[in-house]
């Protein structure tokens, strides 16, 4: 039965996003079943070949590597707020977490991580592999496939900023295709975290997450081939797989590039919990009717002062 309903959500999917589709005459079904296809043999692959799920295994491991060596510093400098040994003993559980002082500068350090690993070289070979099996499969140019690839791993900023000379020249299908990518991934600054905070509930929720990434490639651009269908017959960047520009000039400019890219994000990504926690708190007082707004979910009213 459950397999029943992903199907009908899948098929529900593809029909609402050709309901709204700019052109529907011109949407090419080909692509979408090849989209598709390749949507499914990479959960397969992901998800049952044991070779792969073990690698997968490998990256949880580096998550919780990640996360104790951002403990590391975060308590050098804030104490116990940070993750150090408590002062006290604990009486609630959960209640010495500090989502400000311990999950959210992993990004800074998964920012400098990640622009360490492009500069050396490690990534782009991997973003690459991805970039040629969308551009053979779905018959998308080198820019868009590059850009997709690279969402995988990178956020929605600097994905694109790998085909910047090509963005001018972008079909309008195109364009919308690094759009979709973009917003279809998840950052490997952000997952970390997710992963760090949901690893205690959930077993190996980093491979989870990457999975998920992964197939949100793919995904991406078969939806946004049925929304914006494309016109032209040109294809940006040819069917060869760009080069992924170099982020730094040396490992200390990396580093000191990743530090400042990531610098704003922690405020950028405590501001977004803040506004969308007070969004649900008035939502819920809203549903809950006249005399509501100022309880919490949990019942308690709030002090006035």
């Amino acid at each position: 039965m459950q397999h029943l309903q992903s199907l009908l959500g899948i098929l529900a999917l593809v029909a609402f996003a050709w309901v709204i589709s700019e052109n529907r005459r011109a949407v090419a079904w080909r692509s979408v079943a090849v989209g598709l296809l390749l949507t499914f043999l990479t959960a397969l692959i992901l998800l049952k070949v044991p070779g792969v799920a073990r690698a997968f295994g490998v990256i949880n491991d580096a998550v919780g590597a990640i996360a104790a060596a951002s403990r590391a510093g975060t308590s050098f400098v804030f104490g116990y707020l940070g993750g150090g040994q408590l002062p006290y003993d604990l009486k609630v559980p959960g209640a010495e977490f500090v989502l400000a002082l311990q999950a959210l500068p992993i990004i800074l350090l998964m920012s400098v991580l990640t622009t360490l690993l492009f500069h050396w070289r490690i990534l782009p070979p991997i973003v690459r592999g991805f970039s040629w099996l969308l551009e053979r499969t779905l018959k998308v140019g080198g820019a868009v496939g590059l850009s997709t690839a690279a969402n995988i791993f990178l956020g929605m900023v600097e994905a694109p900023l790998f085909i910047r000379p090509y963005l001018a020249s972008l079909t309008r299908s195109e364009l919308f295709m690094v759009m979709t990518g973009g917003m279809a991934g998840i950052a490997g600054t952000v997952l970390v975290i997710y992963a760090t905070i949901l690893g205690p509930l959930i077993p190996d929720a980093a491979a989870h997450f990457v999975i998920a990434s992964v197939m949100g490639a793919p995904a991406a651009i078969l939806v946004s081939l049925i929304m914006v269908p494309e016109l032209e017959s040109k294809r940006t960047g040819g069917t060869a797989v760009p080069e992924v520009a170099k982020v730094a000039s040396s490992t200390m400019d990396a580093i000191v590039r990743g530090t400042a890219a990531g610098r704003r994000r922690p405020d950028h990504a405590a501001a977004r919990a803040r506004h969308r926690d007070g969004a649900g708190l008035l939502a819920h007082g809203h549903s809950m009717g006249p005399g509501h707004h100022g309880r919490c979910p949990d019942g308690h009213q709030d002090d006035p002062q």
